[in-house]
């Protein structure tokens, strides 16, 4: 048996006990870490002078053969490109069965307290990348996010991290 077969069949069968879990306690998404042999690349850019001005992060999840599942991106400033400012983005680059989500806390320098912003890929076959999810933010405010990968009430979720608008 090849190791993407056991690491699929892993996957699979950690869907399967959340969601019993979840049907049998009744409780709300089942929130694990992602499988050890996962990856998360993070990179970052500043648009002024240093970390104390707004920046774009972008975090990118690979599985235990370097395949790039997929990522998620906050981009704080508008892009040459026609990319806009204070805007999230989803990729699903893995046709897995999960999806990939980014999730932001506008205001949070600690700690991820809410979800007030989301880009998904859930419901999208893969490879599969959202339109930017927007609106403002204040210039210089903290925000937190992270990447999930999501099926069903199941969540992987990578560490939280800080960026600024």
């Amino acid at each position: 048996m090849n190791r993407k077969l056991l690491s699929s069949a892993r996957m699979a069968l950690a869907a399967l006990a959340a969601t019993a879990l979840t049907l049998v306690a009744g409780q709300s998404p089942a929130l694990a870490a992602l499988p050890s042999d996962y990856k998360i690349e993070v990179s970052r850019w500043y648009h002024g002078s240093g970390p104390a001005e707004s920046n774009t992060i972008k975090i990118t999840i690979r599985n235990g053969w370097n395949e790039k599942v997929g990522d998620g991106e906050f981009r704080a400033d508008p892009d040459a490109y026609g990319a806009p400012g204070d805007a999230l983005g989803a990729c699903d680059n893995l046709a897995d069965g999960l999806g990939v989500e980014i999730r932001m806390d506008i205001g949070s320098s600690s700690g991820f307290q809410q979800t007030d912003r989301v880009a998904s890929t859930r419901g999208h076959n893969s490879p599969y990348c959202t339109g930017w999810v927007t609106g403002d933010i204040a210039e210089n405010t903290p925000v937190a996010v992270k990447v999930c990968l999501v099926k069903g009430d199941l969540e992987y979720c990578t560490g939280v991290y800080y960026a600024r608008a």
